[in-house]
């Protein structure tokens, strides 16, 4: 019998105490360097995977006064193997030094383990000279199934120590009409346009035209609208874009999943004598949700019109293994977004990362669409670790006890 109690308590003090693993590293390569004012220069996110990795999220931050960032690329990292994944690089936000929300997952629950880098960015020096860091926050890894691995950062030093000699400042002067150019006859500049998806129909009067998309990494999966007129061949261009359009002077409210711009046809084409009841279906991922602790019900697409955003009634219509698929309302075309509410993901914020090997736990909640769950991850009470150790005593006062009553 003493052994049964033993064995019992063996069990339960073992399941109590936490399991420590390695950090996966994530850092800022190089990690120090020297660059004067006007010198563009690059930087690479670089992930070692101590567990395989299946997804990552993080942010960026530098000295706005030091350092501007001109672009995000994605790298090879969730492309070994030929492995089919998304990449989002983010919003770019120079007035506060920040690249919020650089995120990519694998489909299909594939996973990572090799090293590689996992973002490229540009930034320009400008005139001040010193010294500045640029620092990794909010960085979240996670597994095939969601779970939140322990990480360790590095940052990156740049000094820019004033003008040499031999430097000279250009200054390069833009000529044209307004509306950027550079991206076709759409307006959008071209380097911000991550890629583009056409699609091309037949149109006729009294007839539901429905266009289809499929590139993996463009969110919208179809248009459709009843058409009014006869009007032959009408193309559909999809451009998915790196951050907020060129042609709008701000960015809308929330957490930004995905710019795009939207046009049907040329311009006059797309209004209500000649089309009707135009409906956008687009898709998020779960994994993307997961992470930032987002409900189906605070994702909504926002469309920029006429001077401002709008939230164009948004509905979920379905699902499969990596996405939410959601469909949205329009009056038109033009520069959209698809966001998260921000009163949403502040009621719903997720508990900072410690880095300190707490236990991760994980958390179920229901959405507003019925039967749909999701399931995240979230840094359990530190208290867990005291609990554990009074549970060893308990048991080691048990063990004693028995043997008393048996010496007895």
């Amino acid at each position: 019998m003493e052994y049964m109690v033993l064995l019992m308590l063996f069990i339960v003090t073992c399941s109590c105490i936490p399991v420590v693993t390695a950090d996966s590293v994530v850092s800022i390569l190089p990690s120090s360097q020297e660059v004067y004012p006007g010198d563009g220069f690059d930087v690479y996110v670089y992930i070692e995977p101590e567990t395989p990795v299946a997804g990552a999220q993080l942010d960026i931050s530098y000295d706005n006064t030091m350092l501007r960032a001109d672009s995000v690329d994605g790298s090879d990292f969730f492309e070994q193997d030929g492995t089919t994944s998304i990449f989002i690089g983010g919003t770019v936000d120079n007035s506060q030094g920040s690249i919020n929300g650089l995120f990519a997952v694998t489909l299909g629950k594939a996973e990572i383990s090799t090293a590689e880098n996992f973002a490229q960015i540009t930034f320009t020096a400008l005139e001040r000279t010193g010294d500045c860091s640029i620092t990794l926050s909010n960085v979240i890894l996670s597994d095939p199934s969601g779970n939140q691995l322990p990480v360790t950062l590095r940052d990156s030093h740049v000094t820019i120590p004033g003008s040499a000699s031999t430097f000279t400042e250009e200054t390069t002067t833009s000529t044209g009409g307004g509306g950027g150019g550079g991206g076709g006859d759409t307006g959008e500049k071209a380097e911000n346009i991550d890629r583009k998806e056409v699609s091309k129909l037949y149109v006729t009067a009294d007839t539901m035209t429905v266009y289809r998309f499929t590139d993996s990494s463009n969110p919208i999966t179809s248009i459709s609208y009843m058409s009014l007129k006869n009007s032959g061949f009408i193309s559909s261009t999809i451009e998915v874009l790196k951050d907020v359009s060129t042609t709008v002077p701000e960015k809308p409210d929330g957490l930004i999943y995905r710019n795009i711009n939207i046009w049907v046809g040329k311009a006059g084409y797309a209004t209500e004598s000649n089309i009707k009841d135009t409906q956008i279906s687009f898709k998020v991922l779960k994994q993307w949700m997961q992470v930032n602790n987002i409900g189906t019900g605070s994702i909504h697409l926002k469309r920029y019109n006429d001077g401002q955003w709008t939230d164009l009634e948004t509905e979920l219509t379905g699902q499969d293994e990596d996405f939410f698929i959601f469909e949205a309302k329009t009056p038109g075309f033009s520069p959209f977004a698809i966001t998260a509410d921000a009163q949403a993901i502040e009621e719903m914020e997720l508990a900072p990362v410690t880095n300190e090997g707490a236990i991760l736990e994980e958390e179920i909640y229901a959405d507003e669409v019925g039967e749909t769950e999701i399931t995240s991850t979230k840094i359990a009470d530190p208290g867990l670790g005291q609990n554990s150790s009074l549970l060893l005593l308990a048991s080691m006062s048990v063990v004693l006890l028995c043997r008393r009553k048996n010496i007895v």
